[in-house]
């Protein structure tokens, strides 16, 4: 496996909602508690799909890990569109396609974070003149479902309809809450904790997301077993 690749595999495991968070994470540990709940993550459907893909991609199911990545992808989520890229470069699920790879590759470096950068500039050195030729080809049609001047704009307008889906925003905010967490069990949220702008406001929410990608972690983390996410 490839060290970007292996660096991608585990920032998305660091990242994904169930995995600890090191000392020095942008992701804080009532963060990580709230990232958790089910409520949380079909109100963020681009960390829900990315965190149910993820399981079906550590349970070897690529074919379901695609679909839910590409479901992820459509909500402008860079992480799922950089495993988009390495499934295709290494047929995984799919037969190899290098080109389908480099046009995820691109899209998942639209936001100029370092590690997908740098595996966009991995794969296009290793792109014969076709190869090339091909992925800005079928790279052009991909940029009307997954772009970010498109798949923010869904991603926004659902954040939204979430944040003001009840006239009693502020209560709520001081209330305990009982939500679903891992595998149904119920869990207790500090209201102030769930309902902090950062996931909630668009434009705080995409400045979080860009806090976690920009400069993922350089040493180990210690991460448990992927855990289902729960119903779709």
């Amino acid at each position: 496996m490839s060290t970007v690749c292996t660096r991608i595999l585990l920032v998305l495991l660091f990242c994904s909602p169930l995995a600890a968070v090191a000392d020095d994470a942008p992701i804080e540990g009532d963060d990580l508690e709230v990232m958790q709940t089910q409520a949380f993550l079909n109100a963020h459907p681009d960390m829900k799909y990315r965190s149910e893909g993820w399981q079906a991609y550590a349970e070897g199911d690529f074919a379901q890990a695609r679909t839910l990545l590409e479901k992820a992808a459509s909500y402008g989520d860079k992480p799922a569109q950089a495993l988009l890229a390495e499934m295709a470069w290494k047929g995984q699920g799919q037969p190899v396609d290098r080109a389908l790879a480099y046009a995820w590759a691109d899209l998942a470096a639209e936001r100029g974070y370092r590690l997908f950068v740098a595996q966009r500039e991995n794969y296009w050195r290793q792109l014969d003149a076709g190869e090339r030729e091909r992925a800005v080809e079928i790279g052009q049609p991909m940029l009307a479902t997954y772009a970010d001047e498109v798949a923010t704009r869904k991603l926004d307008s659902h954040l939204l309809r979430e944040r003001f889906s009840s006239a009693n925003w502020r209560r709520r905010k001081a209330l305990d809450l009982v939500v679903p967490g891992p595998d149904g069990l119920r869990m207790v949220i500090r209201g102030h904790a769930f309902y902090q702008d950062k996931f909630w406001e668009p434009t705080k929410y995409r400045e979080w997301v860009d806090a976690v990608w920009t400069d993922p972690p350089k040493t180990n983390v210690e991460v448990g077993d992927p855990t289902p996410a729960g119903g779709r």
